[in-house]
């Protein structure tokens, strides 16, 4: 695999970890180190959204033009 493929499986792994702890913290209660805990996966899995859009224009750009 490419390096670019391999990052976007590892933030892919990422965002679903961020999923779990969402996940847990539904099950439990929201406390506020816990709503704040919300708010910083939130932000992160944003970044990685991010990072997964540059990876993807990136490969975009690499492929040959079909016509």
């Amino acid at each position: 695999m490419s390096d670019s493929s391999d990052r976007m499986l590892e933030l892919l792994q990422q965002i679903s970890v961020l999923d779990e702890l969402d996940e847990h913290d539904r099950d439990g209660a929201k406390g506020g180190a816990a709503v704040e805990d919300s708010r910083e996966r939130r932000k992160k899995r944003l970044e990685i959204r991010d990072e997964m859009k540059k990876l993807a224009s990136g490969a975009r750009r690499k492929l040959p033009n079909k016509r």
